[in-house]
């Protein structure tokens, strides 16, 4: 006699439908008319049954698609969207190994009511022999139906298997990632200490070839002056060659010798400086 409130379990409902239902009749094959009645309820049974197994597989259709898991193209954005889209990813990996435990665990509870209905139908065997065809095809349809749910159960086994690798395999290529970005932000970091130091080294060049240039300008004007001087000795010369031509002119001539001399030796520092700077390094940075 099978007992309506085996099926009462909700999650059993929301995954495999509403589960069929057996009535016993109160009186037993004490007639031809009871013997009737039963037979109409185990081929309702019989029915009822067929219709659950179309429909659990129905059911069980839609999860079992394949997944796809190409998000690699994803990875290549920036790294906060990286990680937000990898955990998104996650989550609903962990949701569906989630719902494929509680498929599984689903399908054992069913496997034992269906096992405690067929020790039902062996201890019912023993019943007159116009009844026996008829649970005998109800045992043979519940076998089928075991059958077919020790299929899924092991399908479903699969695929969390599948969805653990493709786990390992996401959570070893973030860390990938996460190493590749910190080896990154080091190299960054170096190379924004090693422009630092060179902005340093070029601002020093910058300040050093000005100083350089004022010095430039300094001994030009000192040229300019020294020439300056020199031809006005040269004219105080002449025009003392002029009016006294008797008169010893060795001092004139040595002043003037000793500027000659003062201008030779500001010309090759000058020229020292110049060279010095358009040949330094600091000057090739510029």
């Amino acid at each position: 006699i099978y007992g309506s409130d085996v099926f009462s379990s909700s999650s059993y409902r929301r995954i495999f439908g509403d589960s069929p239902r057996f009535a016993s009749s109160p009186s037993r094959v004490s007639s031809r008319g009871g013997g009737n009645r039963s037979s109409s309820l185990s081929r309702t049974s019989i029915s009822s049954v067929g219709s659950y197994s179309r429909k659990s597989a129905r059911s069980f259709s839609a999860p079992l698609e394949a997944f796809d898991l190409t998000q690699s193209s994803i990875l290549n954005n920036e790294y906060k969207i990286i990680r937000t889209n990898e955990k998104e990813q996650m989550q609903g990996l962990n949701d569906r190994f989630a719902m494929f435990i509680e498929k599984v665990r689903n399908l054992e509870q069913h496997n034992k009511v269906l096992e405690t209905e067929l020790v039902a139908l062996r201890q019912r065997q023993a019943e007159p022999s116009r009844l026996a065809e008829v649970y005998q095809q109800e045992i043979r349809e519940l076998r089928s139906q075991l059958e077919e749910l020790n299929g899924e159960k092991s399908q479903l086994v699969i695929e969390r298997d599948s969805i653990d690798d493709d786990l390992q395999k996401l959570r070893e290529k973030y860390e990938e990632e996460f190493r590749a970005r910190e080896e990154a932000e080091a190299t960054l970091k170096a190379f924004k200490k090693d422009a630092s130091r060179s902005n340093d080294a070029i601002r020093a060049s910058r300040e050093e070839a000005n100083e350089f240039r004022r010095q430039l300008q300094s001994k030009t004007i000192e040229i300019e002056s020294l020439r300056g001087t020199t031809e006005s000795l040269e004219k105080q010369l002449r025009e003392m060659e002029d009016r006294h031509n008797d008169v010893n002119v060795g001092y004139i001539i040595k002043a003037i010798n000793n500027c000659e001399t003062l201008i030779f030796l500001v010309k090759s520092q000058l020229y020292a400086h110049v060279a010095k700077y358009f040949y330094s390094p600091s000057a090739i940075l510029l």
